[in-house]
């Protein structure tokens, strides 16, 4: 069967390769969408260990639909009950550049299509229970292309459920760990958060390094399908236990100006298992400047106008380049919207890509070492 994965816009590279290393064929690559071959088992696999996904589709079926009455007939073709018993059904659709433009009018006749399809013609209204959990369907419509896609993740996958608090301008987790994968962080050298928060970063790369599975703290809508064997998912969360690293130590480290931000990192790193892989630290940026030399890979995502005024973000700005300007073997990354930070030494690289951060534009700048 195929699949459609979403993503932030700029990890598709890194998804790609999730999915390559999975042992899955990729069938191609679009902004914030990635398509894959894969068997039944994939949906638990996959689920489970995405560290940069969004949602895993099922693509049910594909075809051309240049009108109404040809959407309504591609729906049909699906055998509903294998996915639905009883549960409430939301459908959401994409258009683009096709004769079907009107996303509310595609989201009513798919759901139509649907509820005759479970109801074996018949025209009555679905009984849905609503304890149950809600099955999303996405109708992609580009260039009269439609295809009929099934949310098998349920809530984005960057809702880990490790995370029960947060500060007033969080990382999602999805991010985080991209960002790690783009720093080039080696993982038997120190990494550090100068402006860990509620401690995102510092708590993904414990899970990256440990090579433990990002799902294993949450459920997921495949779950609730008729047609989905629970034993599939039990083999894939024992297959994930059994590749967690346990004979390795590794360095992170995780500090933040304020101690309430400390309190609530070490509550969401207790949550996710990995409190003892982490140090925390109350402390100021500034306060590593005159430390003896650091040698660490660094990804941070500090303030950026959220919560501090033009002339504090100056001064904070000018504090981060005068960090790297001093210890010159400090490496890796750091994501902000501020515009002003324009460092001119010549080993860093701003990522093309834009990224989006609690609603704000970002750009990942990189610091890489000179050989």
């Amino acid at each position: 069967m195929n699949f459609s994965i979403t993503c932030a816009a700029g990890l598709e590279s890194i998804l790609k390769k999730e999915i390559e290393i999975a042992g899955y064929k990729v069938l191609g690559s679009w902004p914030t969408r990635v398509r894959f071959q894969g068997e039944l088992s994939a949906i638990a696999k996959m689920n489970l260990r995405s560290r940069v996904w969004n949602k895993i589709f099922i693509e049910l079926e594909q075809h051309t639909a240049s009108d109404f009455n040809q959407l309504f007939d591609l729906v049909q073709k699906i055998d509903w009950k294998l996915y639905v018993q009883g549960n409430p059904i939301i459908v959401n659709a994409i258009t683009k550049q096709s004769l079907l433009t009107s996303t509310p009018t595609i989201q009513s006749i798919t759901k139509k299509s649907i509820v005759k399809k479970l109801l074996d013609g018949k025209e009555w209204q679905l009984p849905e229970d609503h304890s149950k959990q809600t099955i999303e369907v996405l109708v992609y419509i580009e260039r009269d292309m439609c295809w009929i896609l099934l949310n098998t993740t349920g809530e984005s996958l960057h809702k880990r459920g490790y995370k029960k608090a947060t500060g007033e301008a969080p990382i999602n987790e999805s991010l985080a760990a991209g960002l790690l994968l783009l720093s080039g962080w080696k993982f038997s050298e120190p990494l550090y958060d100068f402006f860990c928060g509620s401690g995102t970063i510092a708590i993904e790369a414990a899970l990256l390094a440990k090579n433990i599975a990002p799902g294993m703290f949450r459920r997921f809508a495949f779950e609730n399908f008729p047609r989905y064997d629970e034993e599939l998912l039990y083999l894939e969360i024992e297959a994930a236990k059994n590749k967690v690293i346990i004979n390795k130590w590794h360095t992170i480290i995780a500090s933040d100006i304020d101690p309430r931000m400390i309190a609530m990192a070490k509550e969401n790193a207790k949550n996710a298992g990995v409190e003892e892989y982490i140090t925390f630290i109350e402390k100021d940026i500034s306060e590593y400047i005159n430390d003896s030399e650091l040698v660490w890979t660094m990804v941070s995502n500090p303030p950026y106008g959220l919560r501090m005024n033009a002339y504090d973000l100056e001064k904070l700005y000018h504090t981060i380049t005068e960090l790297f300007i001093k210890h010159p073997k400090l490496h890796g990354g750091i994501i902000t919207s501020y515009e002003k930070f324009n460092p001119e030494n010549g080993e860093w690289t701003r990522k093309k890509s834009v990224f989006f951060n609690g609603g704000e534009r970002c750009l990942f700048y990189k610091k890489t070492l000179l050989k």
